[in-house]
């Protein structure tokens, strides 16, 4: 008899959409879900006074990323994302107290609420481009940025920086609930985007 199968006590978003293999390498381009960030939200109603801004300068321009751990994405006029690999929200929301402790802003933890998905390799800018009408492959030579946009029919953010011990990666940030349809997108995508970054030039 085959034992039970116990599922996880919190699975991710692609175990609950019973995906199995979350980590795949299509060509040059891999394809995986992270499971170990924690992602929090900062947004002001009105434009912060400088007593209102927590300790360390937030980014102010839209698409400009700062900071290690967390790292804090500018995704548009007084709207932030806070992403660690090591803080608990709760230790961010102390991080941001000042600035939630004014009226007009508010913090809230969406760890829970999103995928992130990562992709890496020599195709994986042209795998974005192919999806969206970003220049992506111009992008790579900007250093990190973040942008929010549309691949396909799914609004996301995508945070471009180069994670400790890791290649730069594409870090995709979307709602859980379209976490399988984002996944199943990007590998049916993947062999046209290696044939154009052979067109282009591109090797490994």
């Amino acid at each position: 008899m085959n034992e039970a199968v116990i599922p996880p006590e919190h699975p991710s978003p692609l175990q609950q959409a019973g995906v199995e293999q979350r980590d795949v390498l299509v060509g040059p381009v891999r394809i995986r879900e992270i499971t170990d960030l924690k992602l929090l939200r900062l947004r002001f109603i009105a434009d912060p006074s400088n007593a209102d801004l927590p300790t360390g300068d937030l980014p102010i321009a839209t698409g400009q990323c700062d900071g290690t751990d967390p790292v804090i994405l500018c995704l548009g006029p007084n709207e932030w994302l806070a992403v660690t690999g090591s803080e608990e929200p709760q230790w961010l929301s102390q991080l941001l107290q000042p600035a939630t402790g004014a009226t007009q802003a508010i913090a809230y933890d969406l760890t829970d609420g999103l995928v992130v998905l990562r992709l890496t390799g020599a195709a994986a800018p042209w795998l974005l481009a192919k999806l969206s009408c970003l220049d992506f492959p111009a992008g790579t030579r900007q250093g990190r940025h973040c942008a929010r946009t549309r691949l396909g029919e799914v609004a996301v953010t995508i945070h471009y920086h180069r994670p400790a011990g890791d290649d730069w990666s594409f870090d995709l940030i979307a709602d859980r609930s379209i976490a399988a349809y984002l996944w199943s997108l990007l590998q049916a995508s993947a062999p046209h985007a290696n044939e154009l970054a052979q067109v282009s030039g591109v090797t490994q």
